[in-house]
């Protein structure tokens, strides 16, 4: 009946809270940040980037010249809320300022432009006579081409945090501001690309108070909305500084002023009075997403940079994408799945077909990892080669696994959890599947990983009570490296399972302890097992807790992770 392996990292404890936290890697002395962030006291001056102060210099040169300026991002949700955060702290400098606007923002096409900074988009750009070139969530990596834009008199600031080459390579002639790049005494290394883009966009407004801007002090928190959306879109922890963004950027988030998120909001019925990273993970981030996998970015920018009727029209347009994709990726995946199925164990997965999306290939290796729970690369193609995205579990690490397998890539990078290549055949398709298999067989001990669910602790339900429910809330926001707190209760009494929802695909269970403590479980996915679970039969369960809200009334509810029938030997 259980979908996972269960590892269960600790025993009943009595105290729980300080065990949790514990497990998360807080320190006694981090305890007071992490529960109760300071903005003052917990993040750092945006002057700690090595290059920042040269960077301002020449943002400013070109303001006051009136010089084209272009904010090259990335097609995703990271890079077009990057893009948004410095597009308007542009626009709001020279309108305070008096400057002329001459700033335009570049979102390239996942097909024609590929991942970022292509030759032919420079070569344009120098055309163009642009002067400054500010790139969000890539650029690191684009040796070459920003030394042609060197070449044509284009400054160029790089705003990214992919990880450097194996050889540590950067561009030479360029203003870098990367938590990662050699020399960089940053402190906080796992900013998202729309976070360094906001340490950038905090500099510009110190200065322009420098030059007599009137913008009130903390006057950047306006943009920590979207600092907040990017960061869990990019699956960066939610640790440190990390933490004190989103803590902040989920309070601004709820009284943006943005009225294509409002749109969003309400067109994927999200309250704000009940935002949280689940909600930007499945309701407003993959709408934001839909317009770079299947369509273009631009509207998901234009969506965030235009207001009233606008706003609204951009944002349907999003809607209408996000439907369409989840179409295309359902119909992806269940080929892939099938493909998984037929080849068995294997310690990595690599998948592709040519009729595939280019946009969906990054969701079709999540799907797969999160079912299979091994690592997962999808391809697909595009012109005459290959594209493809990995997403990782277990440890492995993707980029280095790609080095291992040698010069067979036209293009490859991005981070040790999820990454994007490119590959000019298939039959380099097959070569890379047999080096990466065989890295992964190394990595995992020649022992085929199996779907795994680590589980915090075991707690009895007598145990469950609002204030154990009050003291977890204190831990968000969750997210990675602090993802919400997973328990498993053994011996349960069933009292009633009923499948529910239109399909019956999801279950209601009331369960009961043997000391007599009766709580209510939802299982999302789990409604094919409420004919298996009779009156009075005993299981164990895995579960988050939860608060269900209906008609004004709040109850403790367990939202089921797994459930097994319970092992009386």
């Amino acid at each position: 009946m259980e979908k996972f392996e269960w590892k269960v990292l600790l025993n009943e404890t009595e105290d729980l809270f300080a065990a949790l936290l514990k497990g998360r890697g807080i320190s006694a002395n981090e305890i007071p940040s992490f529960l109760e962030p300071d903005w003052e006291r917990d993040t750092h001056d945006p002057m700690l980037f090595t290059q920042m102060e040269p960077a301002v210099n020449a943002v400013f040169q070109a303001l006051k010249k009136g010089e084209k300026i272009v904010i090259h991002g990335d097609y995703d949700a990271d890079g077009v809320c990057g893009s948004t955060v410095l597009y308007r702290c542009l626009q709001e400098i020279s309108e305070k300022l008096g400057y002329t606007f001459n700033v335009t923002a570049f979102l390239p096409d996942r097909e024609k432009d590929g991942y970022g900074i292509a030759m032919h988009t420079i070569e344009r750009f120098a055309d163009e006579d642009v002067a400054l070139l500010v790139t969000v969530d890539c650029g690191i990596s684009n040796i070459d081409e920003l030394e042609v834009a060197h070449q044509n008199d284009i400054e160029v600031i790089i705003c990214d945090h992919h990880q450097l080459s194996e050889s540590g390579r950067v561009p030479e002639q360029a203003h870098i501001i990367h938590p990662l790049a050699p020399g960089e005494n940053y402190p906080n290394k796992h900013l998202c690309g729309t976070g360094v883009a906001f340490k950038l966009a905090s500099a510009l407004l110190d200065e322009a108070r420098k030059c007599g801007a009137d913008f009130p002090i903390g006057h950047e928190k306006w943009y920590l909305d979207l600092v907040a959306i990017a960061t869990v879109t990019d699956v960066m922890p939610l640790l440190g500084e990390n933490r004190v963004l989103e803590k902040y950027g989920l309070k601004v988030l709820a009284k943006t002023r943005r009225d294509g998120i409002k749109e969003i909001m309400r067109q994927s019925r999200t309250s704000p009075d009940a935002l949280d990273t689940t909600a930007i993970g499945f309701r407003i981030g993959p709408r934001l997403n839909a317009a770079g996998r299947i369509d273009s970015a631009e509207k998901a920018f234009r969506t965030l940079i235009s207001s009233g009727e606008n706003a609204q029209l951009f944002a349907d347009e999003l809607e209408t994408l996000n439907k369409q994709r989840q179409k295309i990726s359902s119909a992806s995946y269940a080929q892939a799945k099938n493909m998984v199925k037929e080849r068995g164990d294997l310690p990595i997965h690599v998948v592709w077909n040519e009729d595939w999306n280019p946009g969906v290939v990054g969701l079709i290796a999540g799907k797969l990892v999160t079912n299979f729970g091994v690592p997962a690369f999808a391809l697909t193609k595009v012109g005459d080669h290959y594209v493809g995205s990995g997403r990782s579990i277990g440890g492995l690490h993707l980029v280095e696994a790609m080095r291992s397998c040698g010069d067979i890539f036209m293009k490859a990078g991005g981070h040790p959890q999820a990454c994007g290549l490119s590959i000019d055949s298939e039959v380099k398709i097959l070569e890379f599947k047999t080096k990466i298999e065989r890295f992964a067989a190394d990595f995992f001990g020649g022992v085929t990983p199996k779907p795994l669910i680590e589980i915090d602790a075991e707690l009895a339900l007598r145990k469950i009570n609002w204030d154990l429910v009050n003291s977890i809330s204190k831990m968000e926001p969750f997210g990675q490296k602090n993802p919400k707190p997973v328990f498993v209760s053994r011996d349960v009494q069933v009292i009633s399972a009923r499948a529910i929802g239109k399909t019956n695909s999801h279950l209601r269970l009331t369960v009961n302890s043997s000391d007599g403590e009766i709580l209510q479980c939802i299982g999302f996915g789990f409604g094919k097992f409420a004919d298996v679970l009779g009156m009075g039969s005993m299981v164990d369960i895995v579960y988050e807790l939860g608060v269900n809200e209906w008609n004004g009334k709040r109850d403790i509810q367990l939202s089921l992770r797994d459930l097994k029938q319970h092992d009386t030997i």
